[in-house]
């Protein structure tokens, strides 16, 4: 049984100890829990050293003994993936103990299965069950909201130019994702996309990029959005470009094996040629994302520019927890950050941490027009 606010599980790993100094740095309890004591206990003796109210809990990962952990706390940060195998028993112990439920996933199956399975059980709770939490879908789930103030937009695509800095878990956890079936919006209905290589001019930077199409939260949280008729992702990363082709295999191997045994190769085949970065110093880790949005007579872009997006991403789930406890959350069971807090709220929170966003709307173009006649009548 925990006796702080916020559980984080998997703290000891690369995400998870930004998640917990993030905590620390907005003066929240925690426990690090995980499967490691010795790891956890290492990182604790740190923080705690730097002045963290926080203890180290190892576990087995199980429902019962999740659920036994989570007891007495209000708020699971679940950093722990990949999501697809692990995740649900997470999803399930939160709210077997009453927590809201809170992660970093970036995986879109993963998403849709608990979406399905536990939304309405968590909303009738009030309980938020928020996933990604993180780099990967927050920015672009605010910057499709904001475009979709403006009247008449009803097609969002979404845009991620980050540095070429993935963790090895993110590679993996990116390629498991893209052998399955991704999905879009389009006109309306949840459709499957094929797997491809684009070349796009990001906005904002003025620069060509490969970029992938993905199957992505933006979807995932706009699937039952009336206003939303066609909403796709597009992710640019010259390590997932290359990597293409060898996940096309991947997926035809799918048909022919169990994916898991698809998905153990494919882990195996990223250690190989993949080691985790560095920690991200700013000045080298600038990402851009966005939203170009159109409607047959509306347009607008949102355009968010901040650093660091493992760092982020640890903000966020931070973020999102404090205003969990704070009690700002104003939607629960499925929904993202900003259908939550509210889009603006958290990009002006993340303006916290160096982000800064710029919107431009036909609305406010023609309101402006509209002002410049009055002033020449």
């Amino acid at each position: 049984m925990s006796k702080h606010p916020v559980v984080v599980y998997a703290a000891s790993g690369y995400t998870g100890k930004l998640t917990c100094e993030s905590l620390m740095a907005q003066g929240i309890a925690f426990t690090a829990a995980g499967r490691n004591q010795e790891r956890l206990d290492a990182v604790v003796k740190v923080w705690q050293g730097q002045g963290a109210t926080c203890d180290a809990q190892a576990i087995n990962h199980d429902v019962d003994s999740l659920t036994e952990l989570f007891t007495g706390s209000k708020v699971v940060i679940n950093i722990s993936g990949p999501f697809s195998a692990l995740g649900e028993d997470v999803v399930e112990a939160s709210f077997r103990a009453g927590c809201h439920y809170v992660d970093s996933t970036g995986e879109q199956d993963f998403m849709l299965d608990i979406d399905d399975k536990y939304s309405a059980k968590f909303e009738e709770a009030n309980l938020c069950l928020m996933p990604s939490c993180s780099f990967l879908w927050a920015p672009g789930t605010c910057a499709a909201e904001i475009a979709l103030e403006t009247p008449g937009i009803d097609s969002v695509k979404i845009f991620y130019a980050p540095p070429n800095l993935q963790t090895v878990a993110s590679l993996q956890s990116m390629i498991r994702t893209s052998m399955r079936d991704n999905f879009v919006i389009a006109d309306g209905k949840m459709e499957t996309m094929a797997l491809d290589i684009r070349k796009i001019l990001v906005p904002g930077l003025n620069e060509m990029r490969s970029a992938v199409p993905v199957g992505a939260g933006e979807a995932s949280f706009f699937r039952h959005d009336s206003r939303v008729k066609n909403c796709e992702t597009l992710f640019t990363s010259d390590d997932l470009a290359k990597a293409i082709p060898f996940m096309k295999v991947g997926t035809l191997a799918s048909k022919l094996v169990p994916q898991k045994h698809v998905d153990r190769v494919t882990d195996k085949l990223v250690l190989l040629v993949k080691k985790d970065p560095p920690a991200e110093d700013p000045a080298n880790s600038r990402y851009v994302a966005g939203c170009i949005a159109e409607g047959n007579s509306a347009r607008a872009k949102v355009i968010i520019y901040g650093v660091s997006p493992y760092a982020t991403t640890g903000f966020l789930c931070a973020d999102a927890a404090e205003r969990i406890l704070k009690g700002e959350a104003k939607r629960y069971g499925f929904a993202s950050m900003a259908q939550a807090f509210g889009a603006r709220n958290v990009l002006d929170g993340m303006g916290r941490f160096g982000a800064q966003y710029e919107v431009e709307s036909s609305a406010e173009l023609n309101d402006q027009s509209l002002n410049a006649r009055k002033s020449l009548a």
